[in-house]
């Protein structure tokens, strides 16, 4: 279970540290794509199949709309520190350069631009956040 956040920084090579919480879900691969929110998204390789599961279902273009995502999926082998790699593709479509707030979403961990995580956040109005709270029983 994917779950809290984290901030770090990218080394000089493109690497970010997946935080010790986060690597047990994960295993010694995850699966990245850019997520269409603007943020890169990680994957076990168990979550991942169980998403390709729902697209293989789906009633759309099933052929481009498999090309879009299993032609940006990018396989990712954590280091002996428990880095990845993140391709400079993934980072420029993420406009990642520096800090990366990762944030878990249960069954995946997004990567966002710091500054772009924020305006996110920024999103959700008090309102939204009590409503959805009073609906889920949380409140």
């Amino acid at each position: 279970m994917l779950i809290g956040n984290a901030v770090h920084s990218l080394d000089t090579k493109g690497r970010i540290v997946i935080p010790a919480k986060y690597r047990d879900d994960f295993g010694s691969t995850v699966y990245a794509l850019y997520g269409v929110k603007g943020c890169i998204r990680l994957y076990s390789y168990e979550q991942f199949m169980k998403h390709t599961e729902k697209l293989q279902g789906a009633d759309i273009s099933k052929d481009a709309l498999r090309r879009r995502v299993f032609g940006s999926v990018e396989q990712i082998s954590l280091d002996s520190q428990g880095r990845i790699l993140l391709s400079e593709k993934l980072r420029n479509k993420a406009g990642i350069t520096d800090k990366v707030h990762m944030v878990g979403m249960f069954d995946w961990l997004e990567l966002w631009k710091e500054e772009n995580y924020d305006e996110k956040e920024e999103e959700l109005t008090a309102e939204d956040e009590i409503r959805l709270m009073e609906q889920l029983g949380l409140a």
